[in-house]
């Protein structure tokens, strides 16, 4: 009894290990990045400052060891409610940086609430899901848990603080392993494949196309050369007249009538067929489903998303190439990462890092640092090391005996997973610039306390890994 005891009481040594070499390689990277050759412990330089937020992160790391681990699961809605008031707080007296309203200053130190929220967000999810109650087919369940995830996404939203909103995301991911079907994950996967192609083609042939893909599900679903024929042909007739009068302005208002008369004839006639002859409302979900997804997404665009949201858009997918303005920081990032070869060009020793061309390059952009000083070998190094942590991370988080602790894990995987995988892709030209750091060693005091926590809390949870009356074994 004694040896299970004490063995439940460890921390996980090779977690522990990834993150002290994460933050020193990250903090070398960071000094790197100075112009001059500072000291190293010149505490008014960037690498300084981080050094600080390390200590202070190490600090917060051992209380999250020491802090019982009943804690976070008694406190977490309260956590979360504390959260969501600092969001709330941003919007009203917060500190705009470079057109997004998300910093709330105290003298000279800032603090970034979107940050804390994610940690506050896991502990609530995990502890929505630990109800013993709690069953995700419900419709209560599946409210409480959108609630959860869109409240501070909407407040991050209206910071205008996209990357921090986007990376909520990323809880979908440990929802999906609470129960969410894979269905809702693959009509997300769909939407952005919609979205993109909104871009890249005319709206005319993406309607095509989408009538295409229905007539290919109905012709799995059905059987009946009779039925398969009328309702390809209503499906056609119908979309044929959607494309006609949204794109001929000139029609007048008597035909615009005839034709909304025609479409609900349409209709009403596909609803009596269905309702007869018992037809799926599969392929007619996902048609009408598509028509509005489409046409919502370049609204979108072109009327909610800013300028330079669009432009970096329109970089990455190559639609018009602008290196002197919305590419130019992907197009450093690329000639940085590329200079460095197979080995890198050595420890301070880049210069398209010493001479600042990249923006941000020891914030979003640190990546390019690596792959100039330290070349492909030290890029893959840095890949593999947070591939480790996640692969540890999950394995972890499937040892749980409590639903709170594994959800917990999961929402941390699914964060840090996010995180890793859009920086890197952002800096290598895969993904639009956003805006959010590489965990653990990303310049930012608040990103680096944040995901600290988020780590140690989750390590102190599988020290402990004990049952409560709260915590069901589902």
């Amino acid at each position: 009894m004694s040896r299970q005891n004490s063995k439940s009481n460890r921390f996980d040594v090779w977690i522990i290990v990834i993150y002290l070499v994460l933050c020193g390689f990250g903090l070398m990277n960071i000094y790197s990045t100075q112009s001059d050759a500072a000291a190293i412990f010149d505490f008014s330089k960037r690498h300084g400052i981080q050094l600080q937020w390390m200590l202070i992160s190490f600090v917060a790391a051992v209380i999250a060891l020491i802090v019982s681990n009943r804690f976070y699961l008694i406190f977490a809605y309260h956590i979360y409610i504390f959260a969501i008031i600092l969001l709330l707080l941003t919007l009203v007296a917060g500190i705009e940086v470079k057109s997004s309203k998300s910093w709330i200053g105290v003298g000279s130190l800032r603090f970034q609430p979107a940050e804390f929220a994610k940690l506050a967000t896991s502990l609530a999810l995990s502890r929505l899901y630990a109800r013993y109650d709690f069953r995700f087919e419900t419709f209560r369940n599946k409210i409480e848990t959108l609630i959860l995830i869109a409240l501070p996404t909407g407040l991050i939203l209206l910071q205008r603080d996209w990357g921090s909103a986007l990376v909520f995301s990323s809880f979908l991911l440990a929802v999906h392993r609470q129960g969410m079907p894979g269905s809702v994950l693959a009509y997300i996967v769909f939407v952005i494949a919609l979205f993109i192609s909104t871009l890249l083609y005319p709206l005319d042939r993406i309607v095509v196309a989408i009538t295409v893909i229905t007539l290919v599900i109905a012709m799995f679903l059905y059987r009946n050369i009779l039925k398969q024929v009328i309702f390809f042909g209503l499906i056609i007739f119908g979309s044929g007249l959607i494309i006609k009068y949204i794109y001929d302005h000139s029609i007048g208002y008597e035909k615009i009538l005839v034709a909304t008369v025609l479409l609900l004839f349409v209709g009403s006639s596909l609803y009596l067929l269905i309702k007869r002859l018992k037809i799926r409302w599969q392929p007619v979900i996902f048609f009408l489903f598509s028509i509005i997804v489409m046409y919502s997404a370049d609204y979108t665009y072109n009327n909610v998303l800013k300028t330079h949201h669009r432009n970096r858009i329109e970089d990455m997918l190559g639609i018009k190439v602008d290196i002197k303005d919305a590419g130019y920081n992907v197009y450093q990032s690329k000639v940085a990462i590329g200079s460095g070869g197979l080995s890198g060009k050595g420890f301070l020793q880049g210069t398209q890092t010493k001479l600042n061309f990249v923006p941000e390059q020891s914030t979003d952009f640190i990546f390019c640092t690596i792959g100039e000083e330290w070349g492909f070998a030290g890029s893959v190094m840095v890949i593999f090391l947070y591939t480790f942590l996640l692969i540890r991370l999950i394995i972890v988080a499937e040892r749980q005996k409590t639903v709170f602790a594994r959800t917990y894990g999961y929402c941390v995987a699914s964060i840090i997973f996010f995180h890793f995988a859009i920086n890197i892709a952002m800096t290598i030209g895969l993904a639009p610039v956003i805006g959010i750091p590489l965990p653990y060693m990303s310049a930012g005091g608040s990103s680096l306390l944040s995901f600290t926590l988020l780590l140690f809390i989750f390590l102190k949870m599988d020290a402990s890994n004990d049952k409560h009356p709260w915590m069901s074994e589902k």
